[in-house]
């Protein structure tokens, strides 16, 4: 298989790829990854190719430069994209329940994907959906997904908070790596389902064709640090997920940086507009190492802290759909831990060595699951949006205690408060029975002693 073909535009003589594209006269089929035109064979079309040539100011060597740009972007797409067979047909996107923020949840806190979905590709079931449309759900809820349905509007990606969608053709890992070659280019973003524009391009502005619906804060964040330009944005129109991500992005922007981040267009005027703005910014570039990431939340709040470094820059507002916020712990918290074994995000964690409990509010998807969990009922939620400070994206303290110890031998059996909060809860109960009462204090092993041994000294457990 060819990698590059480029077929040649009469109106345009003068374009000569570099060496490693290989030039057709005329149409003609040929197996390659990418060519500028459709071709039988052809397995992508960089349309963004001759949309540069025709509109660009650039000169034939910076156009050559360019092209081979645009062909890598597309290469990498290939490379990162699944390869279908005849036994797993292509999807549009794959799922991990793992990271779900309604799958088998007691309680709904998620569901954001069905809501957005024009042609229920995606819906929710739980027992009281189930039995109003006379089906069968057998355990606490999960989303019921018919690939078959998608038509590919991408808009379940971009409202997703953990990324447990994951779109097939343009992967958070593959717009890591493309990025990248946009580095000290303004990116245009032309929404794969609008009309290529006829507009003027200055030199400094390199297309890249997608599904604009995908495009999430995830997504442009990296986009805008990997360019280390504002990016522009064109198409007929946008979901709620990518149009609030722009909001967000572009409030975090103009406290720091005093500039939009994103320019969206959506008619030609406004491109033209928006053109005309766009600037390079150097000091926006950042391209932090490529590491695993539990959720998109991690690598947003890696590239968001370099941004922030040691400034406040005060709060951030979120929106309905792409959420952001804190929690508080009060006092009564005992360690029971039920709120970290609720959160598939690693917000909530344990220092175990110490005995705390610990949030990074940059990696919480607001979900709330972890509020309806906890026995105690001293946790709330607040969904107030991004605080622009260092603190934000560190795990902070929210609760701590020191082990309990058996008072006949010494093992640790708990933390204090939650021995603590149990024994007083049950002396009422034991009604004045000592021994009973002593039993409270002492491990397992201790226990059956205090009860059985009458030479066992009750007085001194209780002191």
């Amino acid at each position: 298989m060819l990698e590059f073909v480029y077929v040649k535009d009469p109106k345009h003589p003068l374009i000569a790829p570099h060496d490693h594209i290989v030039v057709q006269d005329a149409p003609a089929p040929v197996d390659c990854v990418a060519s500028n035109v459709p071709l039988d064979g052809a397995r992508r079309v960089a349309v963004e190719i001759n949309f540069l040539i025709e509109n660009s100011a650039q000169s034939p060597l910076e156009l050559a430069t360019s092209l081979s740009l645009l062909y890598e972007a597309h290469g990498l797409q290939f490379d990162f994209s699944p390869t279908p067979t005849q036994e797993t047909p292509p999807e549009v996107f794959t799922y991990n329940s793992n990271i779900c923020q309604y799958h088998q949840r007691r309680v709904e806190c998620c569901g954001k994907c069905s809501e957005v979905c024009p042609t229920l590709a995606i819906t929710k079931l739980d027992p009281e959906i189930a039995k109003s449309k006379g089906l069968e759900c057998l355990d606490n809820r999960h989303l019921e997904i018919k690939q078959q349905d998608c038509i590919d509007c991408g808009k379940c990606i971009a409202v997703c908070p953990s990324g447990s969608l994951h779109y097939n053709a343009l992967s958070l890992e593959a717009i890591q790596a493309i990025a990248k070659l946009y580095k000290g280019y303004i990116p245009l973003v032309l929404d794969k389902n609008t009309d290529l524009p006829t507009t003027p391009l200055k030199k400094e502005v390199l297309p890249l064709s997608l599904n604009a619906n995908i495009l999430e804060q995830t997504y442009l964040l990296t986009l805008l640090q990997e360019s280390g330009a504002q990016v522009v944005l064109y198409a007929k129109e946008l979901g709620v997920g990518t149009l609030e991500s722009i909001a967000l992005l572009n409030g975090i922007y103009e406290k720091i940086y005093r500039q939009k981040a994103v320019l969206c267009a959506f008619d030609l005027d406004e491109l033209k507009t928006c053109l005309e703005q766009a600037q390079i910014l150097e000091y926006t570039h950042f391209s932090p190492p490529t590491t695993p990431t539990h959720t998109k939340r991690d690598l947003f709040a890696k590239r968001l802290a370099h941004i922030v470094g040691e400034g406040d820059f005060g709060q951030v507002a979120c929106g309905d759909f792409i959420r952001y916020g804190h929690i508080k712990i009060f006092e009564s918290c005992t360690l029971c831990l039920a709120c970290v074994g609720a959160c598939n995000t690693n917000a909530l964690s344990i220092d175990g060595n110490n005995y705390r409990l610990l949030f990074n509010p940059s990696l919480c998807t607001t979900c709330g699951y972890c509020v309806p969990t906890c026995p105690e009922k001293c946790l709330e939620l607040e969904r107030d949006g991004i605080a622009l400070n260092p603190s934000y994206f560190t795990p902070r303290l929210m609760a701590e205690d020191t082990l309990f110890s058996c008072r006949m031998c010494g093992k640790a059996m708990g933390t204090t408060k939650s021995v603590l909060k149990i024994a007083k809860f049950m002396e009422s109960r034991f009604q004045g029975d000592k021994r009973r009462i002593a039993s409270l204090y002492v491990c397992a092993d201790c226990k059956v002693k205090v009860m059985l041994e009458d030479i066992i000294d009750i007085s001194a457990i209780l002191r």
